[in-house]
């Protein structure tokens, strides 16, 4: 049963940027795809909605150092954006890159265990644009799960987005679907050949979803070319 992994970055961040993805703190070293937290049961939801409060943050170091978790990245010679967890709050955060900060983040060694302090020391002064809880956008496992039962194509008329499969060729099918910032893994029954993933999630829009999770940002949420 095939599994794929899928990540919207820049290019030249990309195996960076999955490394941060699937990191969790303090950060750790991979190398190759990502594979879906979904993959393996999903990515759990914040237990709780406490606010974290903002308002002190001036630099991406600031941000960093109220990490608990990371989630995922993306940058480019314009920007540095990054989602993750901090405390039992989910925030998004984009900062400014310079010339200097990109060059030292391409310099980094992605080998080493200490992924979390080299990017501290290399963007950490970068001055932030925004910084924003998103919390209060992570569906509750209660609210998923009333999408049991439903189709697809009742999830797009709910206004979500397909993005990809990432388990097919068996006899149930599990793909991403994007609703603003964040991603869910919704599973269907019904069989997706290999073949047939290109199909732009034409092969689940009639299908029953038997199961829903919580997956992590969406791809868009940490695209930088996407930042206004």
């Amino acid at each position: 049963m095939p599994l794929a992994g899928h990540a919207h970055r820049s290019n030249k961040a990309v195996i960076a940027a999955l490394c941060l993805t699937l990191s969790a703190v303090p950060l750790a070293a991979c190398s190759g795809q990502k594979a879906d937290d979904a993959a393996d049961g999903g990515a759990s939801a914040p237990s709780a909605q406490a606010a974290v409060d903002l308002s002190s943050w001036k630099t991406l170091g600031d941000a960093l150092a109220a990490q608990t978790e990371s989630m995922s990245a993306g940058w480019d010679d314009n920007y540095y954006v990054t989602v993750f967890r901090a405390g039992d709050s989910v925030v998004r955060v984009v900062a400014k890159m310079t010339p200097e900060a990109s060059e030292k983040i391409d310099a980094m060694d992605w080998t080493r265990d200490d992924i979390d302090q080299q990017l501290i020391e290399a963007a950490g002064a970068l001055e932030l644009v925004s910084a924003e809880d998103i919390t209060d956008q992570v569906l509750s496992q209660e609210e998923l799960d009333k999408f049991v039962g439903k189709t697809g194509q009742d999830l797009v008329d709910a206004g979500w987005t397909f993005a990809n499969y990432f388990m097919y060729g068996g006899e149930e099918t599990a793909a991403t679907f994007e609703n603003g910032s964040l991603a869910y893994s919704f599973t269907f029954d019904v069989t997706t050949p290999e073949d047939a993933t290109e199909d732009e999630g034409s092969s689940v829009m009639g299908a029953t979803i038997t199961q829903a999770e919580f997956q992590g940002p969406a791809d868009s949420a940490t695209d930088p070319t996407t930042v206004e």
